[in-house]
């Protein structure tokens, strides 16, 4: 008996994308974090021509604020994140080899912050951590171009939102939202 899949075998009105995001966070506080990089990658399926669906995965590097100093010591914040995202792409084409789109949609992060610890001589050096996970929002604005008929460039600006870090882990002074707000640079394959 022979069952074929010709349908699932190949991948049909899809594009694969993936970016690297430039951003610096804020978490709404005091902080002052440095620029870092989130890696995304995007499966897109076009359920119109101008239509997609979009679902994806992103990732972190640890991304630091400023060293700060108290009377203890000095100490530097981190955070590091990545997740789960579900949206829509509609799209625009105005030449025949690029067009403009718009992403938004729901994600699923789980995020990581740590705080480093560097006290005077003779003390030891301290470092704690918690995660968190959570739900939130992301919308993003951009532009592509074909290269070729199946490879793309892609430039995009955008912004993510992560809801309610640590809520119930903490007291309600202390719960905090997370934006990630900058620009990316990406390539996509379209099948």
């Amino acid at each position: 008996m022979c069952i074929t899949f010709s349908n699932f075998a190949q991948a049909e009105n899809m594009l694969i994308d993936s970016n690297v995001f430039y951003t610096i966070p804020d978490a709404g506080g005091s902080d002052n974090f440095h620029t870092g990089k989130i890696v995304n990658v995007n499966f897109n399926y076009y359920t119109l021509p101008w239509l997609t669906i979009t679902g994806g995965f992103f990732f972190s590097e640890e991304i630091a604020d400023n060293t700060r100093s108290d009377i203890v010591g000095t100490f530097q914040a981190s955070i590091e994140t990545r997740g789960l995202a579900l949206g829509v792409r509609p799209e625009y084409k105005f030449s025949e080899r690029n067009k403009i789109y718009n992403k938004s949609g729901f994600l699923y992060y789980n995020t990581k912050v740590k705080v480093d610890e560097f006290f005077e001589a003779g003390l030891p050096i301290g470092s704690s951590s918690a995660s968190t996970n959570g739900y939130g929002f992301f919308i993003s604005f951009g532009w592509e171009h074909s290269l070729t008929q199946s490879v793309t460039f892609q430039l995009e600006l955008g912004t993510q939102k992560q809801l309610d870090l640590f809520d119930g882990k903490t007291t309600p002074d202390r719960v905090f939202d997370l934006t990630t707000t900058g620009f990316s640079v990406g390539i996509g394959y379209r099948f």
